[in-house]
């Protein structure tokens, strides 16, 4: 079977998130602030992280998830996400 009807069956079986690299980044209160995906094998310098930021309401639940650059695109650097701009 070819790699990438591997990769394809593996992503439908398992789900997206499940093949590839997580990073998680807290506030100072100990909340996920920050959510990364990446490749596996991909640096935490590399341009190639989906970057996510989770917004919160003044009672800590969560309203909404935001986009590093307002793009759901493998382009940020994981060690920037506090620079981006999120929507």
């Amino acid at each position: 079977m070819p790699e990438t009807m591997q990769k394809s069956l593996l992503r439908d079986a398992l789900g997206v998130s499940e093949l590839l690299t997580s990073r998680y980044a807290y506030d100072a209160s100990g909340t996920v602030e920050y959510l990364g995906l990446a490749e596996p094998g991909v640096t935490n310098g590399a341009a190639q992280w989906l970057i996510r930021k989770i917004v919160y309401d003044n009672q800590q639940r969560p309203v909404a998830i935001l986009f590093a650059n307002g793009r759901c695109k493998f382009n940020a650097v994981w060690d920037d996400r506090a620079s981006y701009t999120y929507a």
